[in-house]
């Protein structure tokens, strides 16, 4: 019995339980390497991440960033426990709403804010949406006006506030948002002016992303603070201004072998600074927490076969059939995603393990985890890769004309699907274009 176990501190284990043989069989059957995901670990996560703010005195609703993952058996698994959906372009609306889900459940968060995407988007019946700029506010009324609708705007601002974070998205560069105040009229003041003297629109309230992996959840707090500060400022422009949602945006981390806060830990800080929010404010506005990593990562792992190895000066090289083209992020962040060989056997070899995919470059060389377990490995034997559910699947590249895995579901009762078949090289040659007919000639 082969168990891959997620750790993070310091609360919580969750497991995806499966069987050496039945591993193999899949690998068999499927071929290697194959991505894996658990919907119980899916579910299990979102209850995790609604739980950690128990104590906010308001409305909770959890937004699944698709962005991470937008396999259409994850996003059918959301959509089932009736959450929120961050939805960033026309194609991932596409994905969502073909795979069941209502309208009425997308927040909007364009990044380009064009007048023909908020169109599109108003007509798919989308109301919910968030701007970032003037001009995309003045696409949005254009298209509002062509579509006869109202729609429910939210300003993202960028704080300003330090971040300790693995990925940082709030600083005075940074290019999401628009800052609280400034004389341009790309200002979080300009914005809310426009908003409320627009008859065709409804102000519904602020929001903002500080970064992914978070170490440090005080600045979620240092972002409360300015925002109250804000709200309060602009109240003696505008006396009836009510805010109906906050949306903190992600940043919830999971561990790769290191501690993290945990969303008890966030939640409950968290919670205290938007309850005093409520009685200072008068407002007993919605929390929107984002997730895209939190609630995709641990239920996926990538199973991979070990097809050489080599040793020289003190070092084993272990390569497996997988590369960085499946998991970009070890490439480009360095990610230490846990990995373990299957079966585990305890090496008495005084060797340093190199884990290196099969791509011709010399950045496709894993880095290891503290949870790694790479002992016995030998050709023949598999090599799982945990935590790999978000920012993996999305991020296939065909470097090397290499072909897209299959991916499989764990179902609730048990059950193995395949929710994606694997692209085959032919496939792959016509999608790039191989079949059209062209011809030239040799000299």
């Amino acid at each position: 019995m082969v168990e891959v176990i997620y750790h993070y501190f310091p609360k919580t284990e969750v497991s995806i339980s499966i069987d050496e043989q039945i591993l193999y069989e899949l690998a068999a059957e499927y071929g290697t390497p194959f991505f894996l995901i658990d919907e119980a670990t899916l579910r299990s996560k979102l209850k995790e991440l609604e739980d950690g703010f128990k104590e906010f005195s308001g409305v909770v609703r959890i937004a699944f960033s698709m962005k991470a993952n937008f396999n259409p058996a994850v996003m059918k698994v959301f959509i089932s426990e009736n959450i929120l959906f961050d939805v960033t372009s026309v194609g991932e609306l596409f994905f969502y709403l073909k795979c069941g889900g209502g309208p009425e459940n997308v927040i909007y968060t364009s990044v380009t804010e064009t007048g023909e995407e908020f169109y599109e988007v108003l007509g798919k019946g989308v109301r919910h949406i968030v701007v970032s700029s003037f001009n995309g506010l003045m696409n949005l009324i254009d298209a509002a006006s062509q579509r006869e609708v109202t729609p429910k705007v939210v300003i993202r601002v960028n704080p300003e506030v330090h971040v300790k974070a693995g990925v940082k998205a709030s600083c005075r560069s940074g290019k999401f948002g628009v800052p609280f105040n400034t004389p341009s009229l790309d200002s979080a003041t300009s914005l809310l002016r426009t908003i409320l003297h627009n008859k065709g629109l409804i102000f519904e309230g602020f929001h903002f992303h500080l970064g992914s992996q978070i170490e440090d959840p005080t600045c979620f707090v240092n972002a409360l603070e300015k925002l109250e500060t804000f709200i309060l400022k602009m109240r003696r422009e505008f006396p009836d201004l009510h805010v109906r949602i906050i949306d903190i945006g992600g940043g919830t981390p999971v561990s790769y072998g290191t501690s993290v806060p945990t969303p008890e830990d966030i939640g409950a800080l968290v919670s205290k600074k938007l309850n005093t929010m409520i009685q200072r404010l008068g407002d007993r506005f919605m929390l929107i927490v984002e997730s895209g990593r939190f609630l995709s990562t641990e239920a996926c792992i990538l199973v991979s076969k070990i097809v050489n190895s080599k040793v020289y000066r003190g070092q084993k090289f272990i390569f497996v059939d997988a590369g960085y083209h499946l998991l970009l992020d070890a490439a480009l962040l360095h990610q230490e995603y846990p990995q373990e060989v299957v079966p585990y056997t305890e090496s008495t070899e005084d060797l340093k393990i190199n884990l290196a995919g099969r791509l011709c470059d010399t950045y496709d060389v894993f880095p290891l985890s503290s949870d790694s377990k790479l002992s016995g490995a030998e050709p023949g034997k598999l090599v799982v890769f945990r935590n790999v559910g978000a920012y993996s699947i999305v991020f296939n590249m065909p470097f090397h004309c290499q072909t897209k895995p299959p991916i499989l579901l764990k179902k609730t009762d048990g059950e193995f699907i395949l929710v994606r078949k694997g692209e085959t090289i032919e496939e792959l040659f016509e999608e790039e274009g191989g079949n059209i007919v062209t011809s030239y000639s040799i000299d």
